[in-house]
Parts: C-alpha cells; sequence; structure tokens
C-alpha cells in the first residue's frame, strides 16, 4: 500500500501513546467519509509521531473500504513541479477517461504523458478535484499526505485546493506537517490537529516495548534526553552498543542519534551558515550555567564573529530560546545533532576555545582541554588526573574513572598509560560500575602495567572478580599478601583492601580466611574489629557489640574514610543496629560515592524487614537487584534478591523461595559463598513456618543451628534461632526447643544486641513453664515494638496458650493483636493462623474445659484436621496446604490421640461435636 512507507517502528496503538483526541477526530471522519468529507492536518514536531497516526490512518480507512492514496513529501523535489501530485494521481489515471476532455489534457500535461505548452496550477487543480470526485463516488477516497512541509510548491496549491472543497466530496485528506512550517503554509479548510511530546507514562510504554532489555540508567537518560519525542525513544537506544544498552558501560556524553533522528534534527541545523553553526556547537559544548555572555566570550577566543545575531538567527529557526542570559536549545537531541555533525577539527576548535576561558585547572576547563587534544600531551594527561583525584575524592568515582582513562590516551610514556588504566579500573570497581572496570582491566594488562602500579592492579583484581561473578579467589590469593606489602594504614589502599578480605571471609567462613583477617585486625583498629566480632563468631565474641558499636559512632571525626564508613555499616548490619543510627547513615553516605551508596541501600533493606517496612524492603531490594545487575554486578545482585527473600519467605510464598534457591544454590555452592548458601536454608525454613509446614522447618532451622548448639560458621544465628525453637514446640521436640533456648542463654545472646535480647526472650517465654507470666514480660519490655514480627509471633503464640486454658477474653487480647500485626506486614498465612485460632477462641458454645481434646490442637491440626473430616485424602491435603504427604500423616499421628479416636470418621465427629466441623 502507498502508506506502507510511512509504517511506525513501533506499532503502538494511538490511545496508549496519548493521541486518544486527535485518533478520535481522525477516526470519526474516516467512518463517516460516505456522507462527508473532511480535511485534517496533524502538526508537530519533527519525530513526534505524525506519521504513525497516518499509517493507522490509512489502515482502517481500508478496513472500512476506502481507497487509500499515499503523497509523501520530498525535499530533494521540492523543485520539481506536481511531483507529489503525480504521487496522487498516477494510479487515477486509468479513470480520466470519466471526466471531461480539458481536465483530461490538464492533468495529463501536468504529470507529463503528454506534451504542450504549461498549465495554470488552477486549471490542474479543477481538474485533480473532477478526477478524485468521479473516482470517490464509487468509493470514498483517503488522500494521505505525509510531510506536506515539504510538497513542491505546485503540488501544495492543489492540495490546498482541494481541502477547501473535500468537505462536499466523499473524501477524507490527512496531512502531516511540521509545526514551524505552519506560518508559510495555508490551512484554510482544514482542522489542525496538534500532535505534541508524549506524556512521560507513554513515553515510558513506547521505551519499554521498543527495548525491552534496557537497562534503569541507560532507560532515564534516554527519556530525558528524548523528552517524549516517539522517534527518539525508538531510535536512541538501538545505536547504543550492548554493554552501553545493558548499564555495564556508562553511556557516551551525546547519544549517537541514527540516520533517522539525524535527518529529523540535522537538517535545520545544516541550514546554518558556519560561523552560526559553530557558535551553536559552542553552546552544545557548554555547561548549563554558561551565559550568552560567556558564550560571546567563547565565541570571540575563536574569531566566530556576531554571536548574538547568529543566536538570533537560530532562534528564528526554532533551535534555541534565548531568555536572560541563558541559551536553551529547543530539544536536547539539537544538542547531540551538533555535537555528533562537526567534524573532529570543528569540536577541537570549540573545546579549545572552552578551555581557554574557564578558569585554569579546574574539572571542566580541562576536560576540554583533552577534548581539544588529539596527539598525547603530558601536560594535559598530568592535568586530567589532578581534576580525577579531585573528583574521586568527592565521590565521584564514576567520573574519576573517566578522568583517568582520557589521561591514559594522552599519556606519552607507555607504561605510565598502563598505569593510569588500571588506576582507572580500580576508581570505577570502587564505584561499582564492574563491566567498566573489567574492560579497563584488559586494557591496562594489554598496554602492560608497571611495577608501581602491580598493588592496585592486584585489589582491583580482587574487587572486580568478586562484584562481577562472586569469585572470592583473587581475594583470597592476592590481599594477604597485598596488605604485607602496604604501609598499613599509611597506605590508601590497604583498609580497602582488608574490608574486602573481611567480606571474602564473612561470606566464605573460611577459618583460614578469618585468620588472615585476624591476623590483621588488632592493626586496623576497633572498627574492623567490632565488623569481625560481629560476622565472625558472634554467640562467643560480640558481647557487647550494640553499645561498642555505639561509642565508635560518639567518638567519630567529622571525615570519615570511605573504606570505615563500609566498614561500620558492615558492623552495624551484623548487629541489626543500622536503624537505630539512619540519621548518621544519611550524613555519611551523602558524602560518598555510588559503591557507599550500595551498601547502605542493602543493609537499609535488611533493617526494614527487621522493623516491619517490609513493602519498602522488597522495593528496595529489587530495584537496587535490578541496578547492580545491569552494571556488571552479580553478587551484589545475589545479595539484594536474599534480602528481598527475606519477606517472600515470612510472607509464605514458597514458589518464589525455591526458585531463588533454585537459582542461586549452585551459584553460591560453586564459588564457597557459604553465607549465601546458609541463609538460603535459613529463608526456606522461615517460608516452611508460615506455611504450617513445622517439620520441614525444624528440618532446615537445624541443619543450621542444631538444638543446643550455635555454630560459629553460621554468623547470623539469631534470625533462624526463634523459627528453631517454635517448629520444635510445634512438632512436639518441646526439650529441643529448651536445650536450644538453654544454649543462647549460656552464650550470653542477650548481650550482643536489643534485636539478640528480644529473640532470647521471645524464645525464652515460648518453652516456659508459665508462658501467661513470661510472654507477658517480654510484650512490656523497653524497644518491643521494635520487632513487629517476631512480637506478633509471640502474641500468637500466647493468645493460643491461653486459649487452650479455656482463657477466652485475655487469649483474644493478644489473638486480635496479633491478627492486626500480621496484616499490616502482609503477612498472609500467618494473619490466617491467628484469625483461625481467633475463630475457635470465639466460637459460640459452654466454656471449654482447659484441656478440652479440640482445643489441645495447634492451628496447623485443626486446619488438617478439618480437611480430614471433609473427605479429602492425605495427597489432597498437602497439595492444598504445600505439604508433603508424609507431613500431614505425620500431623495425623498426632491429632488421633489429641481428639481420643482412632480413624478419620472419628475426626469428623470429634469435631462436630466440638462445634469446629
Amino acid at each position: 500500500m502507498p502508506y506502507g512507507a510511512f509504517a511506525p517502528t513501533v506499532p503502538l496503538g494511538a490511545e496508549r501513546l496519548g493521541r486518544g483526541r486527535q485518533w478520535a477526530v481522525v477516526r470519526h471522519a474516516i467512518e463517516n467519509a460516505a456522507d462527508t468529507g473532511r480535511a485534517l492536518w496533524l502538526c508537530g514536531e519533527p519525530g513526534v509521531g505524525k506519521t504513525v497516526l497516518l499509517h493507522q490512518a490509512g489502515e482502517l480507512a481500508a478496513a472500512h473500504g476506502l481507497r487509500v492514496l499515499g503523497v509523501c513529501g520530498a525535499e530533494a523535489e521540492r523543485d520539481i513541479p506536481f511531483a507529489a501530485l503525480h504521487q496522487l494521481l498516477w494510479p487515477l489515471m486509468r479513470h480520466a477517461d470519466g471526466i471531461s476532455q480539458r481536465g483530461r489534457a490538464v492533468l495529463r500535461r501536468a504529470l507529463e504523458l503528454e506534451t504542450g505548452p504549461p498549465v495554470p496550477s488552477y486549471t490542474v487543480s479543477a481538474a485533480a478535484v473532477e478526477l478524485l470526485d468521479r473516482v470517490a463516488r464509487t468509493r470514498p477516497l483517503l488522500v494521505a499526505v505525509d510531510d506536506l512541509h515539504w510538497a513542491d510548491a505546485s503540488s501544495a496549491e492543489v492540495l490546498r485546493f482541494l481541502q477547501r472543497r473535500v468537505a462536499s466530496l466523499p473524501v477524507v485528506m490527512v496531512a502531516t506537517a511540521w509545526q514551524e512550517a505552519l506560518d508559510r503554509l495555508d490551512p484554510t479548510g482544514a482542522e489542525v490537529l496538534t500532535v505534541g511530546p508524549l506524556g512521560a507514562e507513554q513515553a515510558r510504554t513506547l521505551l519499554a516495548e521498543a527495548h525491552p532489555g534496557l537497562s534503569a540508567p541507560a532507560r532515564e537518560r534516554v527519556l530525558r534526553e528524548a523528552v517524549g519525542n516517539p522517534l527518539a525513544l525508538v531510535e536512541l537506544p538501538s545505536r547504543l552498543d550492548a554493554l552501553e544498552r545493558g548499564g555495564r558501560l556508562p553511556l557516551p556524553d551525546y547519544l549517537p542519534l541514527g540516520e533517522r533522528l539525524e535527518r529529523v534534527f540535522a537538517r535545520r541545523v545544516a541550514s546554518l551558515r558556519p560561523a552560526a553553526r559553530f557558535t551553536l556547537l559552542l553552546c552544545a559544548l557548554a555547561g548549563p550555567e554558561e551565559s550568552a555572555r560567556l558564550i560571546a566570550v567563547a565565541a570571540a577566543a575563536a574569531d566566530a564573529g556576531d554571536t548574538a545575531a547568529h543566536l538570533a538567527t537560530a532562534q528564528r529557526l526554532g533551535l534555541v530560546h534565548v531568555e536572560d542570559q541563558r541559551v536553551r536549545f529547543r530539544h536536547p537531541l539539537v544538542r547531540s545533532s551538533l555535537v555528533r555533525g562537526a567534524d573532529g577539527a570543528e569540536r577541537r576548535r570549540a573545546h579549545r576555545a572552552w578551555a581557554a576561558v574557564l578558569r585554569r585547572g579546574e574539572a571542566r576547563q580541562v576536560a576540554h582541554l583533552a577534548e581539544a587534544t588529539a596527539a598525547p600531551d603530558e601536560s594535559v594527561a598530568a592535568a586530567l588526573v589532578a581534576v580525577a583525584a579531585a573528583t574521586q575524592a568527592r565521590g565521584g568515582d564514576l567520573e574519576a574513572a573517566l578522568f583517568h582513562a582520557r589521561a591514559a590516551a594522552l599519556s606519552e610514556d607507555p607504561a605510565r598509560r598502563g598505569g593510569r588504566l588500571v588506576t582507572a579500573a580500580c576508581a570505577a570497581a570502587r564505584g561499582n560500575h564492574t563491566g567498566l572496570a573489567a574492560r579497563l582491566l584488559d586494557q591496562a594488562v594489554a598496554h602492560g602495567v608497571p611495577p608501581d602500579s602491580r598493588d592496585v592492579l592486584d585489589f582491583t583484581q580482587a574487587l572486580v572478580r568478586f562484584h562481577a561473578d562472586g569469585d572470592v579467589g583473587p581475594a583470597v590469593a592476592l590481599l594477604p599478601a597485598l596488605l604485607d606489602r602496604l604501609p598499613g594504614r599509611e597506605s590508601e589502599l590497604w583498609l580497602p583492601a582488608l574490608f574486602l578480605l573481611v567480606l571474602a571471609a564473612g561470606f566464605t567462613a573460611d577459618p583460614e580466611v578469618w585468620a588472615a583477617v585476624e591476623a590483621r585486625a588488632a592493626e586496623a583498629g576497633e572498627i574492623v574489629r567490632l565488623g569481625c566480632d560481629a560476622w565472625h563468631d558472634p554467640a562467643r565474641r560480640a558481647h557487647g557489640g550494640h553499645a561498642r558499636l555505639g561509642a565508635v559512632l560518639d567518638t567519630l571525626p567529622d571525615e570519615v574514610g570511605t573504606a570505615e564508613t563500609w566498614l561500620l555499616l558492615w558492623a552495624a548490619a551484623g548487629l541489626d543496629a543500622v536503624g537505630d543510627h539512619a540519621p548518621l547513615w544519611r550524613r555519611m553516605v551523602d558524602q560518598y560515592p555510588y559503591a557507599t551508596q550500595a551498601l547502605a541501600e542493602a543493609v537499609s533493606a535488611y533493617d526494614d524487614y527487621l522493623r516491619g517496612h517490609w513493602d519498602r524492603c522488597l522495593e528496595r531490594s529489587r530495584a537496587a537487584a535490578a541496578v547492580v545487575r545491569a552494571r556488571g554486578s552479580e553478587f551484589n545482585a545475589a545479595v539484594y534478591s536474599y534480602k528481598a527473600a527475606y519477606v517472600t519467605a515470612a510472607r509464605g510464598d514458597r514458589q518464589a523461595v525455591e526458585d531463588l534457591v533454585r537459582d542461586l544454590r549452585p551459584w553460591a555452592t560453586e564459588r564457597g559463598l557459604t553465607f549465601l548458601v546458609h541463609r538460603l536454608r535459613a529463608l526456606q525454613a522461615a517460608c516452611a513456618l508460615a506455611l504450617g509446614d513445622y517439620e520441614t522447618a525444624y528440618g532446615h532451622a537445624a541443619a543450621l543451628t542444631p538444638p543446643g548448639l550455635l555454630p560459629a560458621g553460621v554468623s547470623q544465628f539469631h534470625l533462624v534461632f526463634l523459627d528453631l525453637v517454635e517448629s520444635a514446640l510445634h512438632t512436639g521436640r518441646t526439650a529441643e526447643a529448651r536445650r536450644h533456648v538453654a544454649a543462647g542463654r549460656a552464650a550470653g545472646m542477650d548481650r550482643i544486641s536489643p534485636h539478640h535480647r528480644f529473640v532470647l526472650r521471645a524464645a525464652e517465654a515460648m518453652v516456659s513453664e508459665d508462658v501467661d507470666a513470661a510472654c507477658t514480660a517480654v510484650h512490656t519490655q523497653p524497644g518491643a515494638a521494635l520487632w513487629p514480627f517476631e512480637r506478633a509471633r509471640l502474641r500468637l503464640h500466647h493468645g493460643a496458650w491461653l486459649r487452650r486454658r479455656g482463657r477466652r477474653a485475655e487469649a483474644r487480647v493478644h489473638l486480635a493483636a496479633a491478627q492486626q500485626a500480621f496484616a499490616g506486614l502482609g503477612a498472609g498465612p500467618w494473619r490466617e493462623r491467628a484469625g483461625e485460632e481467633l475463630r475457635v477462641n470465639d466460637a459460640p458454645g459452654p466454656a471449654a474445659a482447659p484441656r478440652a481434646p479440640v482445643a489441645a490442637l495447634t492451628p496447623q491440626e485443626l486446619r488438617i484436621a478439618r480437611l480430614v473430616a471433609a473427605g479429602l485424602s492425605n495427597r489432597d491435603i498437602g497439595a492444598r496446604l504445600q505439604l508433603s504427604p508424609r507431613t500431614v500423616a505425620s500431623h495425623l499421628y498426632k491429632v488421633y490421640p489429641k481428639l481420643q479416636v482412632t480413624t478419620r470418621a472419628g475426626v469428623a465427629r470429634a469435631l462436630t461435636r466440638a462445634g469446629t466441623a
């Protein structure tokens, strides 16, 4: 079809692109074409989606039986008379025998089908309308005109004649035109529909469907540059390489436009004279704070002529807007078009002009100077290194990496080039730009690394491999020797290298790696010792850890190094104390680079889980996992994924937990990341407990911390402590539960942190001979509200214990509080269990005896008993409750003696008598 040339790259509906109003008008015109004609203009900026609407109009018209005639204005044919008219009428000339002889002759001469004297345009217009009228009487027409602004003057006159008379014909004319061309076009007889940029939501929709794999940073950059322009949203990402699209490499300063965008945005730029175009290039390379006055100074330095006149011309062409001495581009892609369209010599000339007028030595001046330098120049390279150091000190790791890399490219000495590439890789790695760091490392090795850069190379290789793929091998192999070579804390590299070794020890739980850390911890100071105690063997070494952390934070100097901040956050996470010092972390972290902020985000997500902000934990963790994975850090993505799983496990989402275990456990096991393997088992225990699968929960928990034993290799043993005690009680293992509580008490678990203390007290209350008094003491202890999940579980246990003893009024208070707390957390299975206990507690009838058979059932046992009474088999019950048939049978083994029955039918009779069937 003729309009096929207008097909959009991404065929989204007009309504979905926020064009519902314009499309409603077009659709109405087409649907009523047989009764009345109509002329519509779709006007807007280039690339804004006018052609997409025109294409959809053609499809709709064809579906309604209209003949579709396509016309496309072309800049190359603007000077050829009737070029556009030829596209319109050529398919219809076989019908020309049905019009007047004069009209037929006029059209044949206009279309150069026969020779003769020139014909006036008004006679051609009348003949063209006569032909269109004849054809449309048998079948209504859609005349689809794309890029009306490029139509030759003769054809434009005919089209204007048609639109003034179209109302009396069964013809719909839909034309697209640039907004800026309206002043020279005549819309008389047509309805002008403005097509503006997409709204934020529609822009995201289009970008997501056109480029679903785009990383979050790249997506935000494209959205910002495109400013709602659909063509830009589709085209810009396609010009990036795979690493840039995936977020593993930073995007270029100016995005490559591609052929279609170049045609759209560069055409108006090309119409400028060279001096004016150069002035706009200066504007494009200027920082956001540069004024028109300073641009004029830079232009004068380059002898570029009258800046004011050039800017006035650009403003008339709709390229820029000048107001209050500020030059703003009408669209960001005009800026990219200027930079990309200039040749190398012109760009260097413009950069030299800026370098000449900006303050010597500042980052922007040195950046311009570097871009103006084509050949190696050691003085410029040294200036870049100085700027990079200052930038990194302010937290700009990525920017520092790029400065160092540019310095390497301008280095005259090959050895120095390799050393600067290593430094660039180190900065990128510390900023968690793992993909960029790996590429820079490869370049450094290819150029050759000088001896004085070997220490940085070893550290960076260990850091990159750790973050990229969770490979702790280089850290374990390289860092102990590196730490011995360095002059202790006097070296800027020593503490970051030690922290990386601490991480390797913590995640591998390898005694040899911990020994390497411990051998150097004394020299490192209290911050390192505190982190080691909290993560190495907290049950025996972290006593007083919470108070020790507070003392360290109270005496912190105003300026704290990056590595010290990492260690403090790490120690705080091991002591569950992140939320106790939130204002301090915000103040500290804001001044540090991305890597510190990423660590703070990770420990904050964990703290959100502990303190009941579960939705925020999920949001933080999932968003951060996507970002770090895009940057090439599979290790950090795994860390964020398991932190999100704290919530999904507690909410009983077994499928999500098992999917994570299936994907992550082999990866973590292969790399020796024992901590992650332990966490996955703890998640399985928590999920099974939430679902009431107590046997499975006990199995997982006991595999981590056997009853009565707190192993040194399980650093966060307290997170599974209550799970083991609770699942042991539900499976009749009271002795094991009490033995584990005794081990926690003997280990001084309550002296580690407030959260450790609360977990121990809750477990003690659950196994107490007087549950009521013990639970009441825990509920009312200071700070109990800080741990809403464990507190709600204790209330549920307390209320169920009271219910089974017939103390209904007291039980209701605690059961209702538990149900409300679980509902607030979104912990569905726990809320249902509390609700079941409430229902049984509030069931009508005489007060139950303290040891009434049905009242002795646990919530899970009662749930299974009811399904048995309903006639379900063990397999059916297991499928419904996500339990194995063996686990169901194990529960029934305990249900029968409690109900004093021996058959499944007896279970049904017992529940009926108790009024709980």
